[in-house]
């Protein structure tokens, strides 16, 4: 069956997205040169007036444009020569249940995988930084926040923990596609507060796998959280049907 096109909303900047573009300006200007470490990142909240969560995913978009790159103990680093990744996909319409389907359907495909990955080669101090964003997240939502910031970082670190650099790249390609969809719908829809509770339990259930270094519990969290989210999303009043 023919699926009717519709024309899609184009996603407007964040003020992660603002960062970035400052930072790669400055590399771009020399300001900050080839080889050099980037200020630490207290520094450079003050620096953009930003909160740690916006400034990491700032960071996490320069990387995977290949302009800045991450040194084990060291810090993060202007790379010597950058490029632009060749994959591209329209932001999808976060109203259309389709679509948002779809969108689920692929994030089930390789998100679930790589928690797995995450349960086995995590490091202690990776367990931590996943551990330091369900905090903030669970602290977001509990002064009635829609928490999309943390959740954001909650995932990042999760990926990070793989320790594959190509899992971290496809993942931050989702989030600027795809996850950044589905986050204005959850954002949008005065539903969504019903639902904060089991979203908690469903980041901490992930967050106990990998604790545990369970590869399956945490790919059956994973899946279970898509899956429900999927239902969250396509019960709101948001979505075409």
């Amino acid at each position: 069956m023919a699926i009717e096109s519709k024309k899609l909303l184009k996603r407007h900047p964040t003020l992660s997205d603002e960062v970035a573009k400052s930072i790669s300006d400055a590399i771009r200007n020399r300001k900050y040169q080839p080889g050099e470490r980037l200020p630490n990142e207290n520094t450079l909240c003050e620096m953009y007036g930003v909160s740690r969560p916006v400034l990491r995913e700032a960071i996490s978009m320069l990387k995977y444009e290949g302009l800045l790159i991450p040194q084990q103990g060291r810090g993060v680093f202007v790379s010597d020569k950058g490029h632009i990744p060749s994959l591209r996909m329209e932001a999808p319409d976060f109203r259309n249940k389709q679509q948002v389907l779809q969108i689920l359907e692929l994030l089930l495909a390789v998100e679930v995988y790589y928690t797995g990955l995450a349960a086995k080669h995590r490091s202690e101090e990776q367990l931590q930084a996943i551990k330091k964003a369900l905090d903030e997240l669970t602290e977001a939502i509990s002064k009635g926040e829609v928490g999309s910031e943390e959740d954001l970082v909650f995932h990042r670190e999760i990926v990070n923990a793989t320790n594959n650099p190509y899992f971290e790249a496809i993942a931050h390609f989702f989030e600027e596609n795809m996850r950044h969809a589905i986050r204005t719908a959850r954002k949008h829809s005065s539903q969504f507060k019903i639902f904060d509770m089991d979203v908690i339990k469903e980041h901490k259930a992930i967050f106990k796998a990998i604790e545990k270094q369970d590869a399956e519990k945490a790919r059956q969290a994973a899946e279970d959280h898509l899956k429900n989210a999927a239902a969250r999303l396509t019960s709101t009043e948001n979505l075409d049907h």
